[in-house]
């Protein structure tokens, strides 16, 4: 599996400032696994709860880059940033659904419970730990005028 930087916060940040349309500035803080809420001074923060499966493969990503997070501790969160569509198409990172990914591994937990699976319910927990321990994490701050 390879794991690039395709789509990540820092490259969205590089072509938001090089482009000179304010569009484009929007959309790449959009795309970023950061939050910016009203009234926050453009500060970014991630958010589990709220995130697209791009979302989370970019902050995977960033962690991984950053030396925060070891490639094998990621193999359970790159699970969760594959969208498989009815018919099959794409395993590519969905980038238009937000998804509370805090609860899908709680569910996850729950049926791991439920069928015995102890491996799988020791991998979500640790997700789940993580997360807990990077949400509302500062993930930038967006200086547009």
């Amino acid at each position: 599996m390879n794991i690039s930087g395709i789509g990540s916060y820092a490259a969205s940040l590089v072509a938001a400032s090089r482009s000179s349309a304010g569009a484009s500035a929007a959309s790449a803080s959009a795309d970023s696994a950061a939050s910016t809420k009203p009234g926050s001074g453009g500060v970014q923060k991630t958010d589990f709860t709220q995130m697209t499966h791009q979302q989370l493969f970019d902050w995977i990503n960033s962690k991984i880059a950053s030396g925060e997070m070891s490639f094998d501790e990621s193999s359970t969160f790159i699970s969760m940033t594959v969208s498989i569509p009815v018919d099959g198409s794409s395993l590519a990172p969905d980038n238009t659904q937000k998804v509370d990914f805090m609860q899908s591994v709680r569910s996850g937990m729950e049926r791991a419970l439920q069928t015995n699976d102890t491996d799988l319910f020791a991998r979500l927990q640790t997700a789940l730990q993580t997360m807990q321990r990077f949400q509302g994490e500062v993930r930038g701050v967006d200086i547009t005028v």
